[in-house]
């Protein structure tokens, strides 16, 4: 049984073969804005992935003494990943700890909680305006099928979610007595 990571890296190397730095960095951006793993998790999970047959590597000349490793999909991979894609996803239970902090606002000093909501408002504007930057430069949605389609998709999400966010924390400050 492949985990959800390993569908991620599956996903990752279906845009192309990577070294285990590449995957590492495609990790990070654009994957980790909804999806994190560590450089040890993802070196461990290639292992599985490659025991399991679902990814395969060339031996390439690197930039020190030793010979990198470039990952690709295999035929097989491609089939698992292609299966996983549209199976529904497993109930996970929420975890928002700022949802959380607001269930109990009510103990705190009011003008810490102001700053708290503060902060995260100035957060979430400033990954919004990232966000859009991003789809800026994309110059138009992509078809389905093309690559680039799932990272637009995925920067649509990400746009609603921080727009979501921000008119929340406003609408936390104008409760609190103090607007953005």
């Amino acid at each position: 049984m492949t985990s959800t990571l390993g569908y991620a890296i599956l996903a990752v190397l279906a845009r192309g073969e990577r070294t285990g730095y590449d995957l590492a960095a495609s990790m990070r951006r654009p994957v980790g804005y909804f999806w994190t793993a560590g450089h040890s998790q993802i070196h461990a999970e290639l292992q599985k992935l490659r025991a399991g047959g679902l990814v395969g590597f060339e031996s390439a000349h690197g930039p020190g003494p030793q010979d990198k490793k470039v990952y690709h999909l295999t035929a097989e991979g491609l089939a698992a990943l292609r299966e996983w894609v549209t199976e529904p996803p497993r109930e996970r239970p929420e975890r928002d700890e700022l949802v959380l902090k607001t269930y109990a606002a009510w103990v705190a000093e009011p003008e810490l909680v102001r700053r708290l909501f503060a902060d995260q408002l100035a957060t979430h504007e400033a990954r919004l305006a990232d966000y859009e930057r991003q789809e800026a430069s994309f110059g138009g949605q992509p078809a389905f099928g093309d690559p680039g389609f799932g990272g637009y998709a995925t920067l649509r999400c990400g746009l609603s979610y921080e727009r979501h966010r921000a008119d929340w924390c406003r609408w936390m400050l104008a409760q609190l007595g103090e607007g953005p």
